[in-house]
């Protein structure tokens, strides 16, 4: 039987991500160092951003844990888990509608707008981050994306018409898995021309960092 990082096997994972369980106080740990969740995201979850202090404050009210919240919400607890830490600062309206139904509440204007704030990209617009991994998270609507590592090292950039029909062109490569692709985010860019020239750029810039489409190597036919 297979297991995971976190010593356990993949059928107990998917038992907490469905609220049938939960992980001990040192699979907990365990897991947020896999997923790279630890002092390196800058203190507690309350201080890390507008979004991690409403999510965790209405979970505790509910007396839920992560992977209650995930089972409840349809939400994967990676991602709660991110969200929580301060690494995930903005989430797709889908999601946020997702925790809001399950939490019965929801985020406060003033969150809401500081929330905003700090992902907008002047004359672009927001910038999105989702679980790479969830087929429900990832958007369909036209737009750059960055896929990150473990300890969110931007990996690949890519751009589609179809941002989830992109990712999914993905699955089957070797590199598209945990740790190596941990998380993602995404703008939306409706003009194709557009896309093309700052994906470009985005490679550009990046470099060897972006080690996996630095040379736009993985293009389908």
């Amino acid at each position: 039987m297979q297991k995971t990082q976190v010593a356990v096997t993949q059928a107990t994972i998917s038992n907490w991500e469905h609220g049938k369980g939960k992980p001990s106080r040192a699979q907990q740990e365990k897991l947020k160092a896999v997923l790279g969740l630890n002092s390196a995201t800058g203190g507690t979850a309350s201080d890390a951003s507008p979004l991690a202090a409403w999510l965790t404050k209405a979970r505790i009210a509910k007396g839920w844990s992560v992977p209650e919240l995930a089972h409840n919400s349809g939400v994967t607890a990676p991602a709660i888990y991110r969200i929580e830490a301060g690494v995930t600062r903005n989430v797709q309206q889908a999601t946020r509608k997702k925790l809001e139904q399950a939490l019965t509440t929801q985020i406060p204007e003033d969150t809401a707008q500081e929330v905003a704030a700090e992902a907008e990209v002047l004359g672009l617009g927001a910038l999105e981050d989702f679980d790479p991994h969830s087929d429900n998270e990832r958007p369909m609507q036209p737009g750059i994306y960055v896929l990150y590592d473990i300890s969110e090292r931007p990996i690949y950039v890519g751009e589609g018409g179809n941002v989830r029909k992109r990712i999914r062109n993905h699955e089957d490569k070797f590199w598209f898995k945990r740790p190596i692709v941990e998380s993602a985010s995404w703008i939306r860019i409706d003009d194709p021309n557009l896309r093309t020239q700052i994906e470009t750029l985005l490679i550009k810039f990046l470099k060897s960092n972006a080690v996996i489409n630095k040379q736009h190597v993985d293009r389908p036919s």
